[in-house]
């Protein structure tokens, strides 16, 4: 179901902000491949910190079970190297990631995931009309049941793990899409609601593209890549026009096999990073 492997993590926490001195006190990460959690990481945490009696009663963590757990200097490598360079995905991403960020930096080190889902986000512009997004009352409308206990670090992340592969499903059966991979869910993170319907078809179909009659296509086997200023490599596929505005433009192939469309002159136009001036994107001369 999902092409490459995603970790999807959940922290337990003293509070909502790590910038105030909140710290985390467990942490559930698990690897979902293809259509299932295949590996997981979890462990209570001591970050050497007192527990509100507020989040005691609403997680059941105690000072005792903290002060018992491994180190927080312990913990956070190893999460690290679990997460590796995998995609990161959590219910309301930017709490759990900020958390991740903040205790890495902490102890020095840090995170290799190469991009961010949001669940909550997904749930939203994929399945629009829920009455909630809360991952509790979302898992209940599903049916997606919680094997622990909730406001635990372990029970939240299968079941938001669950809801990803649900979403996963949903757009192979009702919007066709053969193949989902990370990438897809952070693109469609960056969308409104609105927009997601017309995005998966376009998705499906290769691209918001009509082909015009005078299409310049590869010619032999040769490939023609750029390379985006980012540092991602992108694969020439042909000059199209677009449909809306009849504007000349490229397709391309991105890395995970997709295909987009930018008008021509935004495709290779000079932009400013950082006070120097480069090419969005520059084609590699074998």
């Amino acid at each position: 179901m999902l092409a490459e492997p995603i970790v999807m993590i959940d922290f337990e926490t003293t509070g909502m902000n790590p910038d105030q001195g909140d710290r985390i006190t467990e942490v559930a990460a698990l690897r979902i491949q293809g259509g299932e959690i295949v590996d997981r990481y979890v462990s209570l945490i001591n970050c050497n910190v007192r527990i509100p009696a507020f989040i005691t009663q609403l997680t059941g963590i105690t000072q005792t079970m903290v002060n018992q757990a491994p180190s927080v200097a312990e913990v956070m490598p190893a999460l690290l190297d679990f997460i590796g360079n995998d995609y990161l995905a959590a219910h309301n991403a930017s709490f759990d990631e900020k958390f991740l960020l903040a205790e890495a930096q902490n102890l020095g080190l840090t995170s290799r995931h190469r991009g961010t889902i949001c669940s909550v986000k997904l749930a939203r512009r994929v399945l629009p009309g829920k009455a909630s997004y809360s991952l509790g009352p979302l898992a209940t409308n599903l049916g997606l049941r919680f094997k622990g206990k909730a406001h635990r670090a372990e029970a939240d992340a299968e079941v938001a793990a669950n809801l990803l592969l649900h979403i996963a499903s949903h757009l192979q059966q009702s919007h066709q899409v053969q193949t989902v991979y990370p990438a897809l869910f952070a693109q469609i993170n960056k969308l409104s609601a609105a927009k997601v319907p017309t995005f998966l078809r376009e998705y499906v179909q290769g691209g918001a593209v009509k082909a015009s009659a005078k299409q310049k296509k590869i010619v032999g086997a040769s490939v023609v890549r750029y390379r985006h200023y980012k540092g991602g490599i992108y694969e020439f596929v042909c000059e199209a026009t677009q449909e809306a505005d009849l504007q000349p433009a490229i397709v391309y192939r991105a890395p995970d096999g997709s295909l987009w469309i930018r008008p021509k002159s935004v495709f290779f136009e000079m932009i400013d990073v950082g006070g120097k001036v480069v090419q969005r994107f520059t084609e590699i001369v074998e």
